[in-house]
């Protein structure tokens, strides 16, 4: 593990002494201090997002510990994420606060729509949280957090272009005027693409380049009634349209395929003091992911299916001295409506409905988390879920860290009813997880290093023997992931290391397109006006799907630079593989090649009103 080795081994005496401490709140639902977490929580911060210059959250998140994604073509094709080997079905994503459920016969969230123009920061929780967020969360936990107004009024503006025709604008303005805060950004990305289909390795797929475009929105408004109390509203959309290739005996290279995906969220909430220990927060939210598809060519038809969500929750936490309770309710009704061709082909709907409780406890040494949960969902089995995990601090710097945990997956209502793939009698996954983890903080520098056990039973996945979805009885997955992130000087440098054994122990063979080793370094190097940056990606070999050859490992280099015209400009560029490696992360799907991308931003403050 040369990573770890080098990184362990830096001499104290070059650190940083002193830095503002990150809080977070996916890991506990309360707020805390990054260091004093216990479950292997990473943050990305809008600096860090900035740094990176890439457009969407799969590009960024396969930077980090126990991430890796596959995706069928360019940007906009369709991707899958795992971490800790598990995959999107069991990755709960939530986008402020609200967990965003997929109920098709995908049952994955569409992250490759989700632009990173509208994100403020993201925060990555691995291993068993569903005693703190419910269904799903057996990988881990994504929260995006969406741009919010506070601070001195601002106006921003961005342009850029590059390679395959790629272009991206984006303007928005935010910040605090009197009582009220507000946030608004709109952003735009075009790009001519690449074929998404590897000719050579399939049959009778359309040659041309299957091309990109997104447009997506954020606002938020929030009004202090008094010190103690504020209502707020958040709206996002992401409308991703795209071009893709369908291969096999019922194709032609002339036929034609395009869809769209459309992601909307629209949350009112009131967040509350009650007294000096008790804070509240109540939110509704009424949620939406719309994905269609047209093909012209031999065999035309549409497809449509439209996922709908709608969560009221309650939480609520108590500050007790050393403690920090929280308790809470959630209500969920999920919904999905398929056709093909304009013929309904599947339309249910059912209730979820939770309660769960928590307490962290913090003094001299010793650190405790405590998370139960009881969730109910409609149709199926309840489902009782816990996370115990306990810290112990060897002394400023060192910090002994052990937990188990449990989880469930419930299955989408297309895996249950979808009237061709669907299996009614579908059970959800469980799983548990046992975690040994050591950390090392000081100063703006904190290094993790995690060994974790998983167990899951009951994994849902498709039978290509009988043609439906099914239960897969045994996986496990046992591994070292270690992730750090700190400041020398005027370099950052955020590195990660993920060593897993991801196995079907029904079959005794490594899951599908899961890497057992990944690796990644980023450094961003200041030098007066100038900001130089690179960051190195490793992905080992993997299995592909049955009957076709093993993917091979690969490594990516991107590099980036930005130069501070004034104090109001910038200007930026980068190179995106920058090797021209290339590789797949699916069998017959082709990946980006080199890119070149050079653009210009401009913020300024506004006069307060």
């Amino acid at each position: 593990m040369p990573v770890l080795s080098a990184l362990t081994l830096v001499s104290v005496q070059a650190l940083a002494q002193t830095a503002n401490p990150e809080l977070v709140v996916t890991a506990s639902r309360t707020e805390q201090i990054l260091t004093d977490v216990l479950p292997h929580t990473t943050v990305l911060g809008r600096a860090a997002i900035e740094q990176s210059q890439v457009l969407d959250l799969p590009s960024l998140l396969s930077r980090e510990a126990g991430f890796q994604f596959t995706q069928t073509g360019g940007r906009g094709g369709q991707a899958t994420a795992f971490l800790r080997g598990a995959a999107s079905l069991q990755v709960l994503v939530l986008v402020d606060g609200v967990p965003m459920t997929k109920q098709d016969t995908t049952g994955a969230v569409s992250l490759e729509h989700i632009m990173l123009d509208q994100v403020d920061r993201i925060e990555i929780v691995r291993g068993n949280v569903s005693a703190i967020h419910g269904s799903g969360a057996v990988g881990g936990v994504i929260q995006v957090f969406t741009r919010q107004g506070a601070g001195h009024p601002t106006l921003s503006a961005s342009m850029e272009q590059g390679s395959l025709g790629t272009s991206k604008a984006q303007i928005g303005t935010q910040g605090a005027v009197g009582k009220l805060g507000y946030s608004v950004s709109v952003s735009r990305l075009d790009t001519r693409g690449i074929n998404a289909a590897n000719l050579s390795q399939t049959v009778n797929a359309n040659p041309d380049t299957d091309g990109y475009t997104n447009e997506s929105r954020s606002l938020a408004l929030s009004y202090k009634l008094n010190a103690n109390h504020q209502l707020g509203l958040r709206s996002t959309q992401f409308n991703g349209r795209f071009d893709y290739d369908v291969s096999g005996s019922f194709s032609s290279p002339q036929d034609v395929h395009k869809g769209g995906t459309k992601i909307d969220s629209n949350s009112l909430f009131w967040t509350g003091r009650l007294s000096s220990i008790w804070s509240t927060r109540l939110s509704y939210t009424d949620a939406k992911e719309r994905n269609t598809t047209q093909t012209v060519g031999l065999y035309p038809f549409g497809t449509e299916a439209e996922t709908r969500s709608k969560v009221t929750a309650w939480n609520n936490q108590f500050d007790w001295g050393p403690w920090v309770l929280s308790m809470g309710a959630d209500h969920q009704t999920q919904g999905i409506d398929m056709a093909t061709d304009g013929v309904s082909g599947l339309s249910r709907q059912r209730t979820a409905s939770a309660i769960y409780g928590g307490a962290v406890f913090n003094l001299n040494a010793h650190g405790l988390q405590l998370n139960a949960r009881r969730d109910e969902v409609q149709g199926l089995a309840k489902n009782d879920s816990v996370y115990l995990g306990y810290g112990f601090n060897l002394n400023r710097q060192w910090k002994l860290i052990a937990s188990h945990s449990t989880a469930f997956n419930v299955p989408p209502l297309g895996y249950l009813f979808d009237p061709y793939s669907g299996n009614p009698d579908l059970r959800p996954e469980s799983a548990k997880t046992q975690e040994l983890g050591l950390q090392w903080a000081q100063g703006q520098h904190r290094l993790r290093s995690t060994w974790f056990d998983t167990r899951t039973r009951d994994l849902l996945l498709y039978d290509f023997n009988t043609w439906q979805f099914g239960n897969v009885s045994r996986v496990k997955n046992q591994g070292i992931e270690t992730s750090y992130s700190g400041r020398f000087d005027k370099t950052d440098v955020r590195a990660s290391l993920s060593l897993q054994d991801p196995v079907n122990e029904s079959t005794g063979l490594q899951l599908v397109r899961r890497a057992k080793t990944l690796a990644s370094v980023s450094v961003s190097q200041s030098l007066g006006l100038w900001t130089l940056g690179g960051s190195v990606r490793y992905t080992g070999a993997r299995p592909d799907v049955a009957g076709v050859p093993e993917l091979p490992s690969n490594v990516l280099v991107d590099l980036t630079a930005r130069y501070v015209l004034s104090p109001d400009w910038t200007v930026f560029g980068r190179v995106e593989n920058l090797t021209d490696a290339r590789y797949q992360t699916a069998y017959g799907y082709n990946q980006l090649p080199r890119t070149l991308t050079v653009g210009l931003s401009w913020k300024t403050k506004l006069a307060r009103p």
